[in-house]
């Protein structure tokens, strides 16, 4: 009987195993299926909106669709890229995640037949978009639907306002890519054939003289409209009305070419009062898709797709980079020279404790310090895994300043091929896009006092200022 039912049980046993693997492989087919009919939809989806980068939109809530379509784009891949490299708590519960994003972008595709016919009655832009290059970080990103609101605006024919002269100020908080937007604007063909000339100007430049003395002159067309655009850049996070008041009084009286149009940039949301039209706010990236540039600038060439552990560990890096563009190119470079794993995650390891760090004793994230022009941060080396603390004042260097200073590379910091002296310039990161920016950085060490540091992370002498990252803990 005992023997009897020893075999009832281990039959019982047996088909329970083989209904749960025969289950689990369905719903991992199924799982597998729909990714890769996620896949087929973006790459759908993506083809439209690099068609609709491709042509000259000038309708405005065409542009509000296309940025609809476009932060679309963007959140489904991070979803499919997020669903391969996160380790899966439950099977059941993916499967409805997927299925509701699929749903999802089936609307999305089915509802853009009339979008699609009318970006074909715009003209195709002379250039192109940012979708046709290889490697973005050649072309601007992000900023093209931006770009057009700008173009439009300058294009409008003038209206009459109380100040004679229409103003679009331009705001965002620091290193987030106003310059580039900007130059990137004054690049393109329609606002250079409409312009007689476009003048680059600070608030202080702005004086009883002509601009043609005072500013840099961007842009020369006298062959144009006989109208100049001027672009003010404010260094300080402040401009009082009176201050105002004398540069529009000084510019009506420019006698060369009559100014028009002014841009206005700065950090500052009280400049939103200077402006005849709505401001244009300019922030980081979300993270759907600054994921997707930060993986095609730290992947280059390669598939992330056919390196899922990679793409892993640089989705965690991504996480912790918190949209700067200057630390995407710095770290993405440094990635991208070593596409090993044992490299990428000894990176990501040193990287997480320095910004544990930067936190926790400065209190505020590194990409935020950098917004600023100078403070107090940290720098680090993941070769030997330490950190120094000192001062930097960070600036924009113009490539013939930066052959004089003969700075140390940034990379070679990071990565410890260089150890850095007790006061040195470094090269954080050389724009490869207008306006080509060459930005520095001049750090002193400090001979930090014992009290920066919490206690139980000091174990070096901390007068050196430094401390090793191995004797934290690295959970």
């Amino acid at each position: 009987m005992d023997t009897f039912f020893s075999a009832v049980l281990g039959d019982l046993l047996s088909r329970s195993i083989s209904f749960t693997i025969d289950r689990y492989y369905r719903q991992h087919q199924g799982v597998e299926e729909n990714l890769r009919k996620l896949h087929r939809m973006l790459l759908r989806i993506q083809a439209i909106v690099e068609e609709a980068h491709g042509r000259q939109i000038t309708n405005q809530a065409m542009l509000l669709q296309l940025r609809m379509v476009r932060a679309v784009m963007y959140r489904g891949y991070y979803f499919l890229d997020n669903f391969r490299t996160r380790k899966i708590a439950s099977e059941v519960l993916d499967q409805k995640e997927l299925q509701k994003m699929l749903g999802h972008l089936e609307n999305i595709v089915s509802d853009m037949q009339e979008f699609v016919a009318f970006v074909s009655c715009y003209p195709r832009m002379s250039r192109q978009p940012y979708c046709s290059y290889l490697l973005l970080e050649n072309c601007m990103f992000g900023r093209q639907i931006e770009q057009e609101k700008i173009i439009n605006f300058l294009l409008e024919p003038n209206h009459p306002s109380a100040k004679g002269i229409n103003v679009l100020p331009i705001i965002g908080p620091g290193r987030v890519g106003k310059s580039t937007l900007v130059e990137h604007v004054c690049h393109d063909e329609r606002v250079r054939k409409y312009f007689s000339m476009i003048v680059l100007c600070s608030a202080d430049s702005i004086g009883g003289g002509f601009l043609t003395d005072t500013g840099l002159i961007k842009q020369r067309n006298p062959t144009s409209t006989g109208q100049s655009l001027v672009i003010i850049e404010l260094a300080d996070d402040d401009m009082d009305d009176r201050t105002w008041a004398r540069i529009l009084h000084n510019l009506k009286g420019e006698h060369i070419t009559p100014v028009s149009k002014i841009i206005l940039t700065s950090r500052s949301d009280k400049i939103r009062a200077f402006g005849t039209t709505e401001a244009l706010h300019l922030d980081f990236l979300p993270k759907e898709a600054f994921w997707y540039f930060f993986k095609t600038i730290a992947f280059g060439s390669r598939n992330p797709e056919e390196e899922p552990k990679l793409a892993s560990i640089c989705m965690e890096i991504a996480t912790l980079v918190k949209g700067s563009f200057m630390a995407t190119h710095v770290i993405g470079g440094i990635l991208r020279s070593n596409l090993s794993a044992q490299f990428w995650f000894r990176f990501l390891k040193c990287f997480r404790h320095y910004t544990d760090i930067h936190i926790s004793v400065l209190g505020e994230h590194p990409s935020d310090a950098y917004t600023k022009t100078s403070g107090l941060t940290y720098i680090w080396t993941s070769r030997n895994m330490s950190v120094v603390a000192a001062t930097y004042s960070l600036h924009q260097a113009s490539s013939a300043q930066l052959a004089d200073l003969s700075p140390i590379l940034s990379n070679d910091v990071l990565t410890g091929d260089v150890e850095p002296p007790e006061k040195f310039d470094a090269l954080e990161w050389r724009s490869s896009i207008p306006p080509y920016f060459n930005y520095i950085s001049y750090y002193e060490i400090l001979a930090q006092p014992p009290d920066m540091l919490p206690k139980r992370k000091r174990s070096r002498s901390l007068s050196e200022g430094l401390f090793n990252i191995d004797k934290i803990t690295c959970d």
